[in-house]
């Protein structure tokens, strides 16, 4: 590698930027879509934003060198480049210029679209373990990849006009990560990954987390279904996802008390009742100490947003057809 090349020759990609787009777009929880950016010597592409983000990207023009980690990788047309948060990642570009697409995301983007599937545990591990540098794709797979970044493009750009913009979204994302799990079957020569016992350990932790979260909250009874100390569950949970443990059985539990409070059928009582507290009050308590607002004033602001958010899209169509 030319040590002397210049500061502008080098294009650090720890997350996609470009003017035309948003960049961890708050109303998208940190997602964000690249199509066709042609990146230069003289581009130098950074955000500091949204540190916990993956960006997977596929090159379909021009060639370079990428440094992951101080690990060098040459890259060229129909290589699939993955970048980890916390890795030195920067490119070298040998041609006029990279023609890539890609796409940004976090774990918090998936979570909240409520995306959670059998394989994501393998995809997250999998790319965090560093096993995974770069792939260079047979043509037909890149093009499968450019037509999931296409449709997401198109659909992120839509997701807050569009009245089904969150279904559809999410929808394509799921098409987009079953495509890169199957990339990860065929060009990983095997259809599993070979997990360390602690990732194993935090893999079964999350899955009982979403079954149990309900009615069990203490971490030392999900140690004990793991036979692990509580103390050692806390510390791996943390260094793999860099949340604690409690933080993930609470922001389970909020999430799912905020879908019920948006349904007008159910009372409050209902709600503390289905989530297994003991009543309507240390629900509403506990609620307002992780929210700052109580469960009524959280559903009647709920309310509030759909019916303007309602008259907004009616006066956009009534204004589109020139009413």
């Amino acid at each position: 590698m030319n040590n002397k090349r210049s500061l502008n020759e080098v294009l650090t990609l720890t997350r996609f930027n470009d003017k035309k787009l948003k960049v961890c777009d708050p109303a998208l929880n940190n997602f964000s879509v690249i199509e066709d950016l042609y990146v230069t010597q003289e581009a130098y592409l950074k955000s500091e934003t949204c540190p916990e983000a993956m960006s997977i990207f596929i090159v379909t023009n021009g060639s370079g060198k990428i440094n992951l980690n101080l690990e060098e990788v040459d890259i060229q047309e129909n290589s699939l480049v993955q970048l980890v948060t916390g890795n030195i990642n920067e490119v070298f570009i040998e041609s006029q210029s990279l023609l890539i697409s890609g796409v940004s995301f976090t774990r918090d983007f998936i979570e909240e679209m409520g995306i959670m599937t059998e394989f994501l545990p393998n995809i997250f591990s999998f790319f965090s373990s560093g096993s995974f540098l770069a792939w260079n794709l047979k043509p037909e797979d890149t093009n499968t990849i450019k037509h999931q970044i296409r449709l997401l493009a198109e659909y992120a750009n839509n997701f807050t006009t569009h009245p089904y913009g969150k279904e559809i979204l999410v929808h394509t994302f799921y098409v987009f990560l079953f495509e890169i799990e199957a990339l990860r079957m065929k060009y990983s020569g095997s259809t599993y990954f070979p997990f360390s016992r602690q990732e194993i350990h935090v893999h079964k932790f999350m899955k009982l987390v979403q079954q149990q979260f309900r009615k069990v909250r203490a971490i030392k009874d999900y140690a004990s279904q793991l036979n692990v100390s509580a103390k050692h569950l806390t510390e791996i949970v943390k260094q793999f996802t860099g949340k604690n443990a409690s933080e993930m059985i609470t922001e389970q539990v909020i999430k799912e008390a905020k879908i019920l409070l948006k349904d007008p059928q159910l009372s409050i009582g209902e709600i503390a009742y289905k989530l297994y507290f003991s009543d309507q009050s240390f629900f509403g308590k506990y609620f307002k100490r992780q929210t700052g607002i109580s469960p009524k004033t959280y559903r009647e602001s709920v309310f509030i947003n759909q019916h303007t958010d309602r008259n907004l899209l009616y006066e956009a169509k009534r204004f589109s057809y020139g009413g």
